[in-house]
């Protein structure tokens, strides 16, 4: 004989004998009744609408009542993708939703599932009607061998399905009331979803399966929420359209204490360095947003920038240019007259001195790689780490990230009446996998910043490109922008700085443009001068200003189209 301990618990029963319309009559039941975890019931809103006509009540109420036996209806949306019924536009692919199920589980004594129904529309939630028409369907369509029945009470997962349905539960002499979901739901529809597919009637994407945000370390609802409304305030700015891949930031976390997240995750100071993904893979020129892979890199060393972002067959200018370089450590470039020293083994990091050297090895050491190491056969050279946020469709996301969005309702941008869905993955040494609890922090980080400094100060990367190009005073401190913001709910501390990976034929270039620029606001000062009391040259002195205003447009044009990749 089965004991009470192995089907019950204080709040309610896990089954274990999980099966669709099991016919099985040998099995025996406890004894004990399953007890109900009402929790939060209070807070339910009653309807007073009734949804059963006077027929039913009196059909319904004639059927044997169950004493002690317990229906659990749960909404669920399967693991597959499926056709909308919300059809396409001419010329392009079905709309893909995931359908929703209802699921009436005999949660107590027979733990099976007595009725399901795919929803039609697959993409529309069901109504309390339809959830009701099919509790119904179940009482007088039982599994074989079972006669007619109600039973005892009626349970859901969804306060919104206690509030309407109650009263007409009530009719019928059913109590309905609110339970948390069992388990056993996830591994139902797990199978009910590959029997569709082994069927042919849905299909799954490539990542589907895969392992959600959620699954990470120390990651909890809460960091997630706050999580994707950074991601989602970052893709509102359309960033890919104004920034190239090369067009990076510095960001050092510059907090006098740690970030506590939890009793195992603490995150304190460092640096990493933050781009922007637009590559577009659409060869023809169709324009198709399919073809725009967006999203924002992440890297925490600036060779590891270097080296994802540099065009084939380039040379960066600081190799070139020894006025170009800055110290790894410290930033500053050598005094006139001086070079700064070479690390040895990848050279291509420079330093003031040893005890520069000896600070940044640490984090340098994870990338330090020798030159042409990788280049014999052309493949992918990863740093240590490296993390990514691609936005892209639903479909291009996991279920599980997919569930959690709507479970928790959290935010998605929605671009050009294009919903963008973040994806973020982690690369340790070219091997992807889920970000933890400190790295979903240092997305977040580089997601505050690039929100910054493309909200709040859109010329920021422009206006001190002129320290990258050698043309400011070399013992001037860098330009910065300081943000003071909160980190997944924790107060934090980030400077920015401008990061932009140039080749020496960037630097020609904006050289040149520059060296115009300047050129023609001398020219004007001097026009203003020589035309100050001259009242008839006043209309020499606008024409001037206008073509300078010209002059300036065409040097934007041209500084955005020299860093484009």
């Amino acid at each position: 004989m089965a004991t009470s301990e192995q089907f019950l618990t204080k709040k309610y029963e896990k089954w274990n004998n999980f099966q669709d319309d099991s016919d099985s009559d040998n099995e025996e039941l406890p004894r004990v009744p399953t007890q109900f975890d009402v929790e939060g019931d209070a807070n339910i809103v009653i309807s007073t609408e009734m949804l059963l006509t006077p027929q039913q009540v009196e059909r319904y109420r004639k059927l044997e009542k169950k004493k002690l036996e317990v229906w659990q209806v749960v909404v669920r949306q399967l693991r597959v993708w499926s056709a909308s019924s919300s059809g396409a536009e001419e010329g392009q692919d079905a709309v893909p939703c995931r359908p929703y199920c209802i699921l009436v589980n005999n949660l107590y004594p027979l733990g099976q599932v007595v009725s399901k129904k795919i929803c039609h529309p697959p993409e529309v939630y069901p109504s309390s009607q339809i959830v009701l028409e099919l509790t119904l369907q179940a009482m007088v369509d039982p599994p074989s061998n079972t006669p007619q029945h109600r039973p005892d009470k009626i349970v859901f997962p969804d306060k919104n399905y206690v509030g309407h349905l109650r009263k007409s539960y009530s009719a019928l002499g059913i109590e309905c009331s609110y339970l948390s979901e069992s388990d056993g739901i996830d591994a139902y529809i797990q199978e009910l979803s590959q029997h569709l597919i082994r069927k042919d009637l849905a299909s799954v994407a490539e990542v589907s399966e895969r392992p959600g945000l959620i699954s990470g370390a120390g990651v909890t609802s809460e960091a997630l929420a706050a999580f994707y409304a950074a991601c989602e305030q970052y893709a509102q700015l359309e960033p890919w359209n104004r920034f190239a891949e090369r067009q990076a930031i510095q960001v050092d976390a510059v907090g006098n204490e740690e970030l506590r997240l939890d009793a195992r995750h603490h995150v304190g100071r460092g640096t990493i360095f933050s781009s922007v993904i637009t590559t577009h893979t659409d060869t023809e020129g169709t324009g198709d947003s399919s073809n725009h892979i967006r999203g924002l890199a992440l890297f925490f060393t600036r060779a590891d920038l270097e080296r994802r972002v540099l065009p084939p067959g380039e040379q960066l200018a600081l190799m070139e240019n020894p006025e170009l370089r800055r110290c790894a450590k410290c930033d500053k470039r050598a005094i006139v007259g001086k070079e700064l020293k070479r690390c040895t083994r990848c050279q291509c990091t420079f330093y003031c001195d040893a005890e520069c050297q000896r600070g940044h090895w640490k984090d340098h050491k994870v990338s330090c790689t020798p030159p042409g190491s990788a280049s014999g056969d052309q493949k992918i050279v990863w740093g240590v780490k490296e993390m990514s946020i691609l936005y892209g469709p639903q479909t291009s996301v996991p279920f599980d990230d997919l569930d959690i969005i709507s479970k928790f309702s959290l935010p998605i941008a929605k671009v050009k009446g294009e919903s963008l869905y973040p994806s973020a993955v982690v690369f340790r040494k070219g091997d992807p996998s889920v970000p933890d609890l400190t790295e979903l922090v240092w997305l977040t980080r580089a997601l505050n910043a690039q929100i910054e400094v493309i909200g709040k100060h859109p010329l920021f990367m422009q206006t001190t490109i002129k320290e990258l190009l050698g043309l400011d005073d070399c013992n001037s401190e860098p330009s910065k922008l300081e943000l003071k913001c909160k980190t997944l709910g924790f107060d934090d501390h980030l400077v920015i700085r401008n990061s932009t990976v140039l080749t020496m034929q960037d630097v020609e270039r904006l050289r040149e443009m520059m060296r115009k620029q300047s050129d023609g606001d001398e020219e004007v000062k001097d026009q203003v001068q020589k035309n100050m009391n001259d009242d008839e040259s006043m209309t020499h002195q606008d024409d001037k200003h206008e073509s300078n205003n010209e002059a300036g447009s065409v040097l934007q044009d041209d500084n955005k189209s020299c860093v484009v990749m």
